[in-house]
């Protein structure tokens, strides 16, 4: 096995934590995408009511 160089470690470091705050921001984006479908098909929003309020 060889060994890595101060510049591997680092770069691997880096990119482990590049990795960590992607998937952190996946999952913030899949529970957005989770709580707007909720809220879309939860009913009537504001712009709705006042769509039916200029009937």
């Amino acid at each position: 096995m060889s060994k890595r160089t101060e510049d591997e470690r680092l770069e691997l470091a880096r990119l482990r934590a590049e990795n960590e705050r992607l998937k952190m921001e996946r999952d913030i984006l899949k529970k957005a995408k989770t709580f707007f479908k909720k809220k879309k098909a939860g009913g009537s929003s504001s712009s709705n009511n006042i769509t039916e309020e200029n009937q």
